[in-house]
């Protein structure tokens, strides 16, 4: 059973891509010269705002909009399972630098703590390239499904605290970002679930969340466990015709850093 949920699970994390990638590092940063490596899985669940299907009864203008909704929560707030790897390295002056691959998104990021007294105020600046589609084959044999791509960056600012000899760390604060996102996605015909015909995307997306995590380990190797609470808008074009939505997600994710 284990080991039918543990594939299970990856499996997921391998086809999911969602679009809230965890921090999962204390306020504090490393040492100058040390290093950290990390890899785990992260979620995100919308919680408000979710689109539905409109009922068959309002027409197909209304199912065209519907379906042109859930495609933007799809490539912009992108719910889902998806893979965390991370790298980090500490340099002079209080600063650190990373780099994050979360399956939809690779990120480069630097930040800077403030110490004060046991605790640290972080303030970073990340910016990514965003994968949020990619073409492959389609059921009826076509040239692929969404290829949607774009850039992003976000700040997010943690205040934390940790005990002397590091064997626990609790951190929390804000988290802004900002996505462009242009493309082509595929949304099916009014009234059918057969593939349609590729159609230009493009659209902005916005993000406000609050973070909190908690690490706890001894020496080399920590276990760390976040959620951030997201609001999310977004609003772009799909075939030409304007669109928008509001959603409100949970993104839980956790993974194992070993620092040396």
């Amino acid at each position: 059973m284990i080991r039918r949920w543990a594939a299970t699970l990856l499996a997921g994390a391998c086809a999911g891509c969602h679009g809230s990638g965890p921090l999962l590092h204390p306020a504090h940063v490393l040492h100058p010269g040390k290093v950290s490596v990390g890899a785990g899985l992260s979620g995100d669940l919308v919680v408000a705002g979710a689109t539905a299907a409109p009922p068959g009864a309002a027409g197909d203008a209304a199912a065209t909009e519907g379906a042109a909704q859930r495609k933007l929560s799809e490539i912009a707030v992108s719910p889902g399972v998806a893979p965390w790897a991370s790298a980090r390295v500490g340099i002079e002056g209080g600063n650190e630098a990373g780099l994050t691959y979360t399956g939809r998104a690779l990120r480069l990021d630097g930040r800077h703590a403030f110490p004060l007294g046991d605790a640290a105020l972080s303030i970073g600046l990340g910016a990514s390239a965003l994968f949020a589609g990619a073409p492959g084959p389609s059921a009826e044999g076509g040239d692929g499904v969404d290829d949607v791509y774009g850039a992003g960056v976000d700040v997010p600012i943690l205040l934390g605290f940790r005990s002397d000899a590091d064997l626990y760390a609790l951190w929390f604060g804000p988290r802004l970002g900002l996505e462009l996102l242009g493309g082509e996605v595929r949304l099916p015909p009014a009234g059918s679930a057969s593939r349609g015909p590729l159609v230009d995307a493009s659209g902005q997306h916005l993000r406000l969340g609050f973070v909190l995590g908690v690490r706890a380990g001894f020496r080399h190797v920590h276990v760390a466990l976040e959620a951030t609470a997201t609001y999310h808008h977004a609003a772009g074009e799909i075939g030409g015709a304007p669109v928008a939505i509001d959603q409100g997600t949970i993104a839980p994710g956790g993974g194992l850093t070993v620092t040396f």
